[in-house]
This record gives C-alpha cells, structure tokens and sequence, in this order.
C-alpha cells in the first residue's frame, strides 16, 4: 500500500528495508514491545511496496520533557532510507505526524535531535520545534529536547 499508513505489528520486520535491525536489535525488541503495548505508534512511507520512511509517536515514556499525559507526545524514531535522505520525505512524515496527534487533542510535541545532526535540527525548526527544553549527553553524545506547541 504506497503512502502514509499506521505500521502493523506483523509488518514491523520490514522496517529493516530502512534500518539495520539487527544492527540494532535491542532497540528493535524495544520498539516492537512499544508499538504492541499501544505506548508507541509508528507510522511508514510505502513506495513501491518498499518501506522508505518511518516516524513514530511516543504517548508515555517516563520523562516528563517527552509525555505528559493528553497534552504532550513524543516524536520518535524519523528515519529515511539513506539513499533517499534530502527530498522531502522527513518533512511529508513530520508534516502527517503533526496533524495525527494535533486531531487526537495534544497540544504539544517533544523530539530530541543529536545537536550536530544540523539536516534534522533545521528540519525540525521549520516544522515549529522551536524552543529548546534540554541539552543533555548519553551514550549517543550531546543532544537537545526540542518543543512545539500548537
């Protein structure tokens, strides 16, 4: 089915034709009990039956920064296949991501960026995350928590 759609849980293995699943397979294991659990959506760009893109929202992961409950969800996870980065597909998945959580009610969305990946930072200003809300490191280096509200 090309375009936008909800990922379903027996599909999740196809999000290896973005990402190196195995690679990350703790992360993998992690988001599929998210996404059964309900705590997490996922959302792919199908083209040509190929998975191309995928972004997810996050309803409660603990950190007050990401979720609050009915008021502030988390963007995570947007990926686009490396060979097809800088045509517009991260924008078109935010853009859809927007509106699907905005007619669900919450006013406010979370997402954290590496602080040098530049590409999505800017990406994510002009989709309205523009106010910083923490910069913190872990083990994947310094990163911010940006914030739009709607």
């Amino acid at each position: 089915m090309d375009g936008i759609h909800r990922l379903d849980p027996s599909d999740f293995k196809k999000c290896s034709e973005i990402w190196d699943m195995k690679k990350q397979k703790e992360l993998a294991k992690q988001f599929y009990g998210e996404i059964v659990s309900g705590v997490r959506e996922t959302f792919v760009l199908e083209r040509r039956g190929k998975f191309i893109g995928e972004i997810s929202v996050v309803y409660e992961n603990g950190d007050a920064d990401y979720t609050v409950p009915l008021k502030r969800v988390y963007f995570s996870r947007l990926i686009v296949k490396k060979e097809l980065r800088h045509q517009g597909i991260g924008k078109k998945l935010c853009e859809y991501l927007i509106k699907y959580v905005t007619e669900k009610g919450y006013n406010e969305m979370s997402i954290g960026v590496d602080i040098y990946n530049f590409p999505a930072i800017c990406l994510y200003q002009k989709m309205g995350f523009d106010k910083i809300i923490f910069v913190g490191e872990d083990g994947g280096g310094k990163y911010f928590k940006l914030l739009k509200t709607i």
